[in-house]
């Protein structure tokens, strides 16, 4: 796993954690040796013929007439208008370029996921898919094409983000091109609802202050404290890591990550994680998507909503909700000089049936122009370090700054970069099967600890 604090120079750590070729999710069992470019299981540098497949330089790949298939997961709320960018932007540059690049739904790429696992196990890849890079990438074996010729081609090692370049890395070959950059610690607020009950955001620096502050806002006005989803297991999992991050610390979350947790620790977290969602929060919380309990903030009708950055992008779409005077933002409480590492991408299967198409598909991706305008609409930052912050919106700014100077960075445990994904799914039955009412934080906690054990 990542070293406490500082996540920069792990070095490859999805090699280090030794699951990669083995069809860790199945996906690479069922595709071993189905691949037909490489016997070793890795992945390769082979693929469609010619150098590198989908991820070769294109020098002499005849350009097919199938269209290039991209399948992402975004099909409302901040990402559908931002997924329109990638289709106008691969028209303008492509036009004669025939593409399917279309969204899969459902809950935090549950779909998504199991489509791409589908369909690769059928032997029918899409040409490219969106998918968290990190650990995740452990499902996928020796199905991806390597995509280091094109890094060198695009001089990517040089202007993208180090953090980014590591994530996308697999046994020794860049497999995933990085997109945009989610932070996950965030406390958004509705300015007008804490300015009636008489909070003040900036005197909200640990749990005890959040509390008061929720506690406030329900005695002194008739506004929900804090609008809240549990719809799905990820929901709750990704508030405990919060609430874990802020009030135990990193130095607790990547002890248990690395199989040597606190019990007590992991305990106290849950019953504050049960304090939150319980106390003071909407009634329909079960049966609200996220971007339904956003809503509530964006109406004036909720105080506070936790979640990925990606909630901003709602808020950039909304009229006549602006940063800092409709909403603003603070690091979850505790979790201040913390910047919880989050990452959209795209891999690139190989066998893919457009594979030049695909080719400029990922150096899209990588793009300058298109991780501005894709990421402006996402609520999430670019990745490329050659970008000028004035192309972006001021809260995007900030996190770029935040990005830039901040010194821990633990991973996402929800969205898949701490974990592999038989790890997450473990993670995210031990909140369905024990913390979904009744609330069993013993239970709970001994599910936890034996997921990393």
């Amino acid at each position: 796993m990542p070293e406490q604090g500082n996540s920069d120079g792990d070095g490859d750590y999805l090699t280090r954690r030794k699951v990669i070729g083995t069809g860790a999710a199945g996906v690479g069992v069922m595709l071993a040796g189905c691949s037909g470019n490489s016997g070793s299981g890795d992945g390769g540098d082979g693929g469609n013929g010619g150098d590198g497949g989908n991820g070769g330089d294109g020098s002499g790949g005849e350009v097919t007439d199938n269209p290039m298939e991209a399948l992402h997961g975004w099909t409302g709320g901040d990402g559908a208008e931002a997924a329109a960018e990638i289709v106008a932007m691969y028209e303008e540059r492509y036009p004669d370029y025939e593409h399917q690049i279309e969204p899969v739904g459902g809950d935090a790429n549950v779909n998504l996921n199991a489509t791409v696992a589908r369909r690769l196990a059928n032997r029918n890849p899409p040409d490219a898919f969106a998918g968290w890079p990190g650990l995740n990438m452990s499902q996928y074996g020796g199905t991806l094409d390597s995509l280091t010729s094109i890094y060198e081609e695009q001089g990517w090692e040089d202007v993208m983000v180090p953090k980014a370049l590591e994530a996308c890395r697999m046994n020794d070959e860049y497999r995933a091109v990085p997109l945009g950059s989610h932070r996950l610690n965030n406390l958004f607020y509705n300015i007008s609802v804490l300015e009636e009950a008489g909070v003040n955001p900036d005197d909200i620096t640990d749990w005890d202050s959040f509390t008061t502050a929720r506690q406030t806002i329900a005695d002194e006005t008739d506004y929900i404290p804090v609008t809240t989803t549990t719809i799905a297991p990820w929901t709750v999992l990704q508030y405990w890591a919060q609430i874990m991050l802020g009030t135990e610390g990193q130095e607790a979350y990547e002890a248990w990550l690395a199989g040597d947790g606190d019990m007590e620790a992991l305990v106290r977290a849950l019953e504050k994680t049960q304090d939150f969602i319980q106390t003071h929060t909407n009634e329909d919380r079960a049966t609200l998507s996220f971007p339904e309990a956003n809503d509530k903030l964006i109406n004036g009708e909720a105080g506070f909503f936790t979640m990925g950055n990606w909630a901003a992008g709602m808020y950039r779409n909304a009229e006549n909700f602006e940063f800092e005077e409709d909403w603003g933002w603070l690091p979850f409480p505790g979790t201040e000089g913390m910047y919880v590492f989050h990452l959209d991408s795209f891999m690139f299967p190989q066998d893919g049936n457009a594979p030049v198409k695909a080719e400029a598909f990922a150096q899209l991706i990588g793009d300058p122009e298109l991780q501005v305008r894709f990421n402006n609409l996402k609520g999430s930052i670019p990745l490329r370090t050659d970008i000028d912050d004035g192309q972006l919106d001021d809260f995007l700014t900030m996190n770029v700054e935040h990005l830039n100077n901040h010194d821990q960075f633990p991973r996402t445990l929800a969205h898949g970069l701490a974990c592999t994904p038989e790890e997450l799914d473990a993670c995210k039955d031990a909140m369905a099967n024990n913390f979904s009412d009744p609330y069993d934080a013993e239970a709970t906690a001994e599910a936890l600890m034996a997921v990393f054990e």
